[in-house]
């Protein structure tokens, strides 16, 4: 992930962008036509999953301390993602397909500075969005939010 912002002092702005690159081994889906609609289908499958994300994010920060090294945080973001699936065998079926989606997210999180231009630290984000559009329909496919969690330092610049 890379990403620019502005700290204004205590309320902080963010543009990010990142990638991500993951390998399916099991699929769990739903029929969505015909006289087996309804009906959860449990298979062995391989297949990749990629996105791409870009998001608009702002902090608010709570300085602890008198040399307020020590800050916690709260964020709230939205963001778009194009996702791909690709070379996925599902039921002798193979699934190849690009959608957009929109996200929004809430992160927790804290940071240490270590010095003036350099800080360290730990968050954990809840992302989540309405539904996988086109692909949702026409494959069934049904994921709708996801908790993760991270650490990393910043560099900070002055403009």
């Amino acid at each position: 992930e890379a990403g620019i912002g502005y700290d204004f002092g205590k309320l902080r702005a963010e543009f990010s962008y990142s990638e991500s690159n993951n390998e399916f081994n099991n699929v769990s889906s739903r029929i969505n036509e015909g006289e087996y609609k309804g009906t959860t289908v449990e298979a062995s499958s391989s297949g990749d999953f990629k996105g791409t994300n870009v998001f608009i994010n702002n902090y608010l920060d709570f300085p602890i301390g008198r040399e307020m090294k020590l800050i916690p945080f709260i964020g709230i973001g939205i963001g778009g993602s194009k996702l791909s699936i690709a070379n996925i065998k599902l039921l002798a079926r193979k699934l190849n397909h690009q959608y957009l989606v929109v996200w929004l997210q809430g992160k927790l999180g804290i940071s240490y500075l270590i010095s003036k231009k350099l800080n360290i630290f730990g968050e954990g984000n809840y992302v989540g969005f309405d539904d996988l559009g086109v692909a949702g329909e026409k494959y069934g496919l049904d994921s709708n939010s996801e908790l993760n969690y991270r650490a990393g330092s910043d560099y900070l610049s002055k403009i």
